[in-house]
């Protein structure tokens, strides 16, 4: 099996902290590596799960992209392979607050990028003119967002499947290519805001499959740190709390499973005024009562799922 979510956790960790002291330098390596991983081998490769790189198919960084280059880019990423129109870049760009400058900026800006996408050739370049506006010609499995959510989609089909081994394998493929935050340092143009948001919610939901799965796969001992580490995080999620409890509970550790509920049940009436929900309520109940078959963290997944075998 691959890394375990603590490793790929502890090189989350280590890379975002790079990246925050060193800049865009930090990571060249790490995408260079990741790159290998796209399957396209298009003109131009791009990676969003961090800050934002376009890099060529041998996966060196391309050179030059000022910030307006790297929003603009993004933003068409948003869109790949659709038409925009002129009017609506400069309002994505300028968060719908254009300054009088910002047609003849965003033109100096598009013929910028094509040279910088393109440097021998800017008619070659991907980024191409047409009526009203400019289209990114993207190649399928071009952007690390697109294979992150195809292993995404694998580890789930394999999980549905009860195939843990490689639902595991798929999820942590997919936490791989992370190297920060989603669109880090872009996050003030409002778009990208929202979908670096969708991606990282994104992420955490996979780091939980990967949780899930590992469960499932009788590997309580080994992730009651990461679990706890991650728990700590994220304070007011539910879901890898009741993982949490039921991993310490595996381990032997009940009383220490019930105080995590309680600690979650003082956190959410804190801060939310409101109870657990019934879910880990009923988990709860369960430990405190010994019953810990091995589908109980599949009952507590969307009911309309078929239950894999009970001696998973």
């Amino acid at each position: 099996m691959g890394p375990g979510v603590a490793d790929i956790e502890t090189a989350y960790f280590l890379t975002h902290a790079a990246a925050e002291r060193y800049g865009q330098i930090a990571i060249i390596a790490a995408s260079s590596a990741r790159s290998r991983c796209f399957r396209a081998r298009g003109t131009v490769l791009y990676a969003v799960l961090g800050p934002f790189l376009a890099m060529k198919p041998s996966g060196d960084v391309i050179a030059g992209l000022a910030p307006r280059h790297r929003q603009l880019l993004a933003l068409f990423l948003l869109n790949p392979n659709i038409a925009v129109h002129r009017d609506r870049l400069i309002d994505l760009l300028w968060n719908g607050r254009p300054t009088k400058s910002a047609p003849r900026n965003l033109t100096t800006y598009i013929a910028q990028v094509r040279r910088r996408l393109s440097p021998r050739d800017p008619d070659l370049s991907p980024l191409h003119t047409v009526e009203g506006g400019y289209l990114l010609s993207v190649p399928p499995a071009s952007v690390d967002a697109e294979e992150f959510n195809h292993f995404a989609a694998q580890g789930r089909i394999a999980r549905e499947n009860c195939d843990y081994h490689n639902a595991a394998r798929m999820f942590e493929n997919a936490l791989s290519l992370w190297r920060g935050d989603a669109l880090l340092a872009m996050r003030h143009v409002h778009a990208l805001s929202a979908w670096a948001d969708r991606l990282d919610e994104e992420r955490r939901a996979v780091t939980e499959d990967l949780f899930d799965v590992r469960l499932a796969l009788g590997h309580h001992h080994e992730i009651v740190g990461g679990l706890a580490q991650w728990a700590r995080r994220h304070p007011l999620r539910e879901r890898p709390h009741r993982q949490l409890m039921l991993a310490l509970h595996r381990s032997g550790r009940t009383h220490d499973a019930s105080a995590s509920y309680q600690r979650l049940r003082r956190t959410l009436v804190d801060r939310l005024g409101t109870e657990p929900s019934p879910d880990t309520q009923a988990l709860h109940q369960r430990i405190l009562t010994g019953d810990d078959l091995p589908s109980t963290l599949l009952r507590l997944r969307a009911a309309h799922r078929p239950p894999c075998d009970s001696t998973h």
